[in-house]
């Protein structure tokens, strides 16, 4: 027991310098890095069983926007918690490529012919959805999603277990296959979740697989794929889309009925950015989404915790956004309210006016509205801490 208190307190010191590494950071207000307004603690509770028992996995799902989508704060914190409590899998991931737009620096895809996609923040209006924020079809015969995981922070990812979504009566025209094996594999039904998805357990481990079209009589969608080890750890699905707003995902139907299928035990939310592009800020309807929104969480995943992120400061033309000023205030005060868990980026990373330091010292991209790798980094530790720091204080008290 002894060497298990102490491993912890080690691990968070590691962290704290790697924060610390580089000369000339922007400022940060370390008193308020921490969880407020409620807490995660059935989360907790979940992570402290995984340690004792080396046992089952612990599912987090990150959801947002651009921030999320590039996978660089959410990578930064899935890398700390699995190094901790163990590797299950790299999660939900989608062919960003094939729907043209920007994928994390782990994943790349490729496919032998042109596909029709939409995203939920530019919705096409004949095209769902689903649990990625995205979608992907076609009614070509033969084609093809070629998926890659690439090897990053220096490990090559691999998975046993694929977890695809797709539409609920088109299993039998998908055929896999994975690039370390010649075996291939029809997908199939999945039990109580065979409307939601199909899964496929692999005889070794792969880091890529190829999904065929064997017949299309009509059109056949593709929505994401979750991949998984098949270890005791955690699970930390990333679902980020360009341009996300919170009312955008509550119009999303078929992403909230494929949700429960990652079973979450955390929800991170990070949203708040693109809602701040107005010209004015609507309170009132801006907390009915947030509402409705943490709702639809609740009939997904009842026993979930949920934690909400403010959005870090960013500029509205050529000075820091009042709009996402009075937005974020906002949003602490409901949580107040609500005893909902709340992560304040916006007054840890030092509030309105804070961007302009990010970006004089290079962790703002020169848009003024996102952040450089090293920014998102430097976010990722932020949070990875204050989960790290609440899960000590919890087992202490345990």
């Amino acid at each position: 027991m002894i060497a298990k208190r102490i491993l912890l307190p080690v691990l968070l010191v590691v962290f704290y310098f790697s924060l610390y590494a580089q000369a000339n950071l922007p400022h940060i207000n370390h008193v308020l890095n921490r969880i407020s307004c409620g807490d995660i603690n059935s989360f907790y509770r979940k992570l402290f069983s995984l340690k004792i028992v080396d046992s089952g996995t612990v599912n987090i799902v990150h959801i947002g926007d651009s921030h999320i989508q590039a996978d660089l704060l959410t990578g930064t914190i899935r890398k700390g918690l699995q190094d901790k409590f163990g590797n299950a899998g790299r999660g939900l991931v989608f062919p960003y490529q094939l729907a043209r737009s920007n994928a994390p620096a782990d994943i790349n895809s490729s496919s032998n012919v042109s596909w029709e996609f939409s995203r939920l923040a530019k919705a096409d209006q004949q095209i769902q959805e689903g649990i990625a924020g995205y979608c992907i079809r076609t009614n070509r015969s033969g084609a093809m999603i070629n998926l890659n995981l690439k090897t990053i922070y220096g490990t090559e990812q691999l998975f046993k277990k694929c977890k695809f979504f797709i539409d609920h009566d088109a299993a039998a025209f998908w055929t896999l296959t994975t690039g370390d094996s010649d075996n291939s594999f029809t997908l199939k039904d999945a039990g109580s979740d065979s409307l939601i998805y199909r899964e496929v357990t692999l005889p070794g481990a792969a880091s890529s697989l190829l999904l065929s079209l064997a017949s299309a009589d009509t059109m056949r969608s593709f929505y994401g794929v979750s991949l998984e080890t098949g270890e005791p750890g955690i699970i930390y699905h990333s679902i980020g889309v360009n341009g996300a707003r919170y009312d955008q995902y509550n119009q999303t139907p078929l992403f909230w009925q494929q949700l429960p299928a990652l079973k979450a035990d955390l929800y991170i939310i990070s949203m708040g950015t693109n809602e701040a592009q107005a010209g004015s800020f609507d309170e009132a309807a801006f907390t009915a989404q947030v509402t409705l929104f943490l709702q639809k969480l609740k009939i997904a995943s009842p026993n979930a915790a949920v934690l909400i992120t403010t959005a870090p400061d960013s500029y509205r033309g050529n000075r820091s956004n009042r709009v996402l000023q009075q937005l974020n205030a906002s949003l602490y005060s409901y949580c107040i309210k609500h005893h909902i868990a709340l992560w304040d980026i916006y007054r840890v990373a030092n509030g309105y006016g804070a961007a302009r330091n990010w970006l004089r010292k290079g962790f703002m991209s020169r848009d003024r509205i996102h952040f450089t790798p090293k920014g998102y980094q430097l976010q990722g530790e932020l949070l990875l801490n204050v989960l790290l720091n609440g899960y000590n204080k919890f087992k202490s008290n345990y």
